[in-house]
């Protein structure tokens, strides 16, 4: 059952926070095996990248290093040993060590073992079907999400010279098989559950879900005494908010709490800094978006960062994640976030002048370029100009030009722009959201799949003569700078 799946899924989920929380440093393992292969790995490294240097298969090899065995048991249980011995595939596989499967506990994985259809999902949430993504390729898709073989994302970050997949270290890299790669992480991987199924499940909303959870006491009263209260009930919103606990706030100097319920003004500014407006960000994108700036609903941004494996917002430990409520999502932090004030933005550089510096947002650019007249018409008619003319997000837009859409023909163009939905849907593909990837990085990611703004895939590949195409339109113009982002101009309209 879906459901079943789900809460399986959220258990297991719940299981590791609290195991990364509790620990202080870094799983470092010391198993024989798990060495040797690091060193096979290491000798592999230094021979030609294009000569096969393995006679073993996926499966094979992992069975050869003898601290899989777990591992090779849920593969062999679920049939994907067959999968992933198959020579004519090609393969990338984050391999959880026998010690990363033991964190789950002997029950867990029991009940794992007996529930071969949510096994199955999380063993190819371990796998990258089609490529054999080395550890230097997987590092130039730091800040980003990949796809997996069963469909959902993971997060790919770089922290101190340390790759970390979700919130999983890489601690060996680059096991070549004959038939893909091996990398070792020392925590198994758990699939994000639905979130828009369970929104749409969730019986309570972020404010009643709060006060069910009887640790959020102090922002309930916050909330209430702003009017927040009404505004985070609202079904017609989304929101994602980093809910401070009672602890969280009893840190705050003496007096402190009471000061602020007597000044809803500040306590307001303070409350909104504590959310996203308009999206439900969840954990797997926001591990994405680690050392980014993200905009908050009082105008001031927050900074996600990764230490160690840990999710961090400003100086907030994210202690639990990814609680659903009917309208957006809610996680845990154990600091009250203070909005920074005026006075405390950072003066220009001296080689960032005036002249040199961006002053218009993308929308700005877009309209003040009568190439893009059809673009600006199409977004304004999705009400997407509010967000990419808001200085404070971020974006990457690959914007097609009035003969791109000339292309479609203008009975297409006249029914899309009657028909928002589907219209927004398009557009949302051209949009890379809450990343800046000009073209060298763009260059970097040739090859692999990147996560649209609507959901869909976008894939950059070069062509002969040293240019890029995504989705096979090609990218005529490059690195337009805007003050929340950089354009990409394109000849072609991107469908999904």
């Amino acid at each position: 059952m879906i459901k079943n799946k789900l809460t399986l899924t959220a258990i297991l989920a719940a299981t590791l926070l609290t195991l990364s929380a509790c620990s202080d440093d870094g799983v470092e393992s010391t198993d024989n095996d798990v060495q040797t292969l690091a060193a096979s790995a290491d000798n592999a490294s230094q021979d030609d990248p294009d000569q096969n240097v393995s006679a073993l298969n996926i499966v094979d090899t992992a069975v050869a290093a003898e601290s899989f065995t777990t591992l090779v048991l849920a593969l062999q249980t679920t049939g994907l040993d067959e999968v992933l011995a198959d020579e004519s595939g090609t393969f990338t596989v984050f391999a959880p060590t026998d010690d990363a499967f033991a964190k789950l506990g002997t029950d867990t994985i029991n009940a794992l073992l007996g529930d071969t259809d949510t096994l199955s999902d999380i063993l190819l949430y371990h796998v990258v079907s089609g490529a054999a993504v080395n550890a230097e390729s997987a590092i130039a898709l730091s800040g980003s999400m990949v796809e997996m073989a069963n469909g959902d994302m993971v997060a790919v970050n770089l922290d101190d010279g340390k790759l970390f997949i979700n919130q999983s270290e890489v601690i060996v890299t680059d096991v070549v098989a004959s038939n893909g790669i091996i990398h070792v992480i020392d925590t198994v991987l758990i699939p994000p559950a639905d979130a828009e199924q369970m929104q749409e499940e969730a019986p309570l909303n972020i404010v009643e879900t709060a006060v069910a959870a009887g640790t959020f006491n102090t922002l309930a009263a916050a909330l209430g005494a702003t009017g927040l209260d009404a505004a985070l009930s609202n079904p017609d919103e989304t929101f994602t908010v980093f809910a401070p606990t009672d602890e969280a706030f009893a840190k705050l100097p003496e007096g402190t709490i009471d000061a602020l319920l007597a000044d809803p003004e500040t306590l307001t500014s303070i409350l909104l800094y504590h959310v996203v407006a308009g999206v439900a960000v969840d954990s797997t994108t926001a591990l994405s978006l680690a050392g980014q700036s993200v905009a908050t609903a009082n105008g001031a941004e927050v900074d996600l960062s990764l230490t160690d494996g840990q999710l961090f917002v400003n100086d907030a430990t994210v202690t639990a994640v990814d609680i659903v409520a009917s309208n957006g999502i809610i996680h845990v932090i154990d600091t009250v976030l203070i909005p920074p004030s005026a006075d405390a933005q950072e003066p220009a550089t001296e080689n960032e002048t005036a002249e040199e510096a961006p002053t218009g947002t993308i929308l700005d650019i877009a309209r003040g370029n009568d190439d893009f007249s059809t673009l600006v018409a199409a977004v304004e008619a999705t009400g997407l100009d509010g967000a990419l003319g808001h200085p404070g997000d971020t974006y990457t837009v690959f914007a097609p030009t009035n003969a791109a859409f000339a292309a479609l023909g203008q009975d297409t163009i006249d029914a899309l722009l009657a028909d928002p939905d589907t219209l927004r849907d398009i557009l949302l593909l051209h949009v890379i959201p809450g990343t800046v990837v000009d073209a060298a990085t763009a260059q970097s990611l040739v090859g692999f799949d990147i996560q649209g703004g609507n959901g869909g895939t976008l894939r950059l590949e070069q062509t002969a003569d040293g240019g890029l195409t995504i989705n096979g339109v090609n990218i005529i113009a490059t690195d337009i700078a805007a003050v929340n982002g950089i354009i990409h101009v394109i000849d072609a309209v991107i469908l999904p």
